[in-house]
C-alpha cells in the first residue's frame, strides 16, 4: 500500500514553495512504488482575508514597509498573538486541510511553514490520528518561535543552532529533532565545469575573459537594486573595464522597468537587465561575485558554487542568522551603501588573492545539499 505524502506550504516568498516542490516531486520520482506525493497550498480561495494578509500583505511589508514587517514578525511571537491568530486562520483553515486530508487519504503530513502548523496538527488528529506528522523548519539559522509551538512532531532543522534551540529552549525531546544540510534545488549539486561556464557565456553573450557581476534577491527582486545600479552608472570608470553587471529584477516588475530605463539612458552596455529568470544557476555559476539580500535560498545557492557575496540588505528577524553565517566565516559582506557595496565588489573582481581566500572560506563551510538526506528521512519515518 503506497503511503501518500502531503506537503504544506504557502505563498509567503519562495523558501517554502521551493523545497516543498523538490521534496514532492524527488520523492515521487525516486520511490514511485510506494510514495504518492500532494503539493498544497494551506490556505483555500476562499481564504481572501488570510491570503491577502499573509501571501500578499508578507510580500509588500518585506519589500517595501520593513518596519511594519519586523514589528508584526515580533509581535507574533507573543503566545496571545499566536493564539489569535491560529483562531483567525482556522475559521476556514482546519475544514480545508481537513477536507483535503481526508479527500487524499493522507497517511503523512510535511508542514513547510509555520502559520499552518498548528491547524494542519488538529485537522490531520480529526481525520488520522495514527498519521506522521512532520514539520520542516526552512530558516536555517533564526527560526520564529512558532515553528516550536507545537510538540507533537518530528522537527527536521538545518543546523545545530537551531537544534540546540529547539531543545534547551522550546522543550523539544532530543530524539525528534533531527538535522540535516540546507535543501538546494538539484541543479547546485555541483559547480559548473568550465565548458559549461564557457556555455552559459556564449549563450549570453558574455566574453570569456570578462568579469561578471551578479545583482539578485530571489524571485522579488533585490529592493535596493535601482540604486546601485544608479550609482554604477554614474560613476564613468565602468566605461573602461571590461565587466558586465547582470541584475535579475524576479517578478518585480516595477524595479525591472526602473533598471532598464536607467541602462537605455545611459546606452550602457555594461548592464544587462532581466525579469524572472529559470537559469538561476548558470548565472550564479558564471558569476565573480553576487550582490543579494539574506533569504536563505539565495544565501545558500551563492555558497554551493563558491561565490563571495555581498549584502545589501536583510529582514530583521527572521534573515540575521543568514547574514551573520556568512560574515563570520569570512565569505562576504554586509555593506548598505552602493558606493561601499560596488567598492568591495571591484575588490574582488580585481584582487585575485582576495577572491581565493573567500572561496577557501567558503569551501571550509562543506555546503551540500540536504535535499537527498530528507528525502530519505521523510520516506522511511513511521510514527
Amino acid at each position: 500500500m503506497k503511503q501518500r505524502i502531503a506537503f504544506l506550504y504557502l505563498n509567503t516568498g519562495g523558501g517554502h514553495v521551493a523545497p516543498a516542490r523538490a521534496l514532492s516531486s524527488g520523492l515521487a520520482e525516486r520511490y514511485p512504488e510506494t510514495d504518492e506525493t500532494h503539493l498544497f497550498n494551506g490556505f483555500s480561495q476562499k481564504m481572501r482575508v488570510c491570503r491577502f494578509f499573509f501571501e500578499d500583505g508578507y510580500q509588500i511589508s518585506s519589500n517595501y514597509f520593513e518596519a511594519s514587517y519586523v514589528l508584526f514578525y515580533r509581535m507574533t511571537e507573543i503566545p496571545q498573538a499566536i493564539r489569535f491568530g491560529n483562531y483567525f486562520v482556522s475559521i476556514h483553515g482546519e475544514h480545508h486541510l481537513a477536507r483535503f486530508f481526508r479527500e487524499k487519504q493522507i497517511t503523512k503530513v510535511v508542514c513547510l511553514h509555520e502559520i499552518l502548523l498548528i491547524i494542519a496538527r488538529k485537522a490531520l488528529a480529526r481525520v488520522n490520528p495514527d498519521a506522521s506528522f512532520i514539520t520542516l523548519v526552512t530558516d536555517p539559522f533564526t527560526a520564529h518561535g512558532l515553528w516550536f509551538y507545537v510538540k507533537d512532531t518530528e522537527l527536521v532543522v538545518f543546523s545545530q543552532k537551531l537544534r540546540k534551540e529547539a531543545i534547551e529552549k522550546h522543550g523539544f525531546v532530543p530524539q525528534r529533532v533531527h538535522t540535516f544540510p540546507f535543501i538546494l534545488n538539484p541543479a547546485f549539486d555541483r559547480v559548473y565545469t568550465d565548458e559549461e561556464k564557457r556555455a552559459v557565456r556564449s549563450r549570453l553573450g558574455i566574453a570569456e575573459d570578462q568579469k561578471v557581476l551578479l545583482i539578485a534577491g530571489g524571485g522579488e527582486g533585490l529592493k535596493s537594486a535601482d540604486r546601485i545600479v544608479a550609482h554604477y552608472l554614474r560613476d564613468k570608470s565602468y566605461r573602461s573595464r571590461n565587466e558586465v553587471l547582470l541584475v535579475v529584477c524576479g517578478r518585480n516588475r516595477l524595479l525591472k522597468m526602473q533598471v532598464q530605463f536607467m541602462a537605455d539612458r545611459s546606452r550602457s552596455k555594461a548592464v544587462r537587465v532581466f525579469g524572472f529568470v529559470s537559469f538561476m544557476p548558470d548565472l550564479l555559476n558564471i558569476a565573480d561575485c553576487v550582490i543579494t539580500k539574506g533569504g536563505a535560498s539565495t544565501v545558500m545557492e551563492v555558497l554551493a558554487v563558491g561565490k563571495p557575496v555581498i549584502f545589501s540588505t536583510f529582514i530583521r528577524g527572521q534573515e540575521l542568522g543568514n547574514v551573520l553565517y556568512v560574515v563570520t566565516n569570512g565569505a562576504g559582506w554586509y555593506l548598505k551603501k552602493p558606493k561601499e557595496i560596488l567598492g568591495q565588489a571591484r575588490a574582488v573582481l580585481d584582487n585575485p588573492e582576495l577572491a581565493t581566500r573567500i572561496r577557501q572560506n567558503i569551501a571550509r563551510l562543506g555546503v551540500r545539499n540536504g535535499l537527498y538526506d530528507v528525502m530519505r528521512f521523510i520516506h522511511e519515518w513511521k510514527q
